[in-house]
């Protein structure tokens, strides 16, 4: 159903821009920045559940009661997941993983979304996506540092 993607492109694209500004590796205080659950796209501070957020269909059915859902998204053929890498893998290795599958999942939902013929369609989601990078993206962010 054309439209239904836009929520997860925005929310992909602002979780790939936080991998690639290296947030994950900023120092804080405590325990490191835990991927996808420490990012601004995080609903768990808001809601009770994850059962809301634009992730979850990336999870598989039998992970979705797990605590942290969407450390359980496969990120790539090796079925290497969050939880997995970070289990035995290095950073490096996690955020190469994750923006790969965030890269690849992003095109894949574009061109789902953008049909030809469909101008309304096509045009409501380059002013999602121009927003998603210009200052709803940037003030999510700084908010999120």
């Amino acid at each position: 159903m054309p439209g239904h993607n836009i929520r997860a492109l925005e929310t992909l694209r602002l979780e790939l821009r936080f991998v690639e500004l290296g947030l994950y590796r900023v120092s804080t205080p405590g325990r490191p920045l835990s991927v996808f659950e420490d990012s601004p796209i995080c609903l768990r501070c808001r809601v009770d559940s994850c059962a809301h957020c634009a992730l979850i269909k990336f999870v598989p059915y039998a992970c979705r009661s797990e605590p942290v859902p969407c450390h359980h998204i496969r990120l790539n053929q090796a079925h290497e997941t969050v939880d997995s890498l970070y289990r035995t893998g290095t950073q490096q290795e996690l955020e190469e993983a994750l923006r790969e599958w965030l890269t690849a999942t992003i095109e894949r939902l574009e061109q789902e979304e953008v049909r030809p013929g469909n101008r309304t369609l096509a045009r409501s989601f380059r002013n999602s996506a121009r927003s998603a990078t210009e200052g709803g993206l940037h003030d999510k962010l700084c908010r999120a540092i």
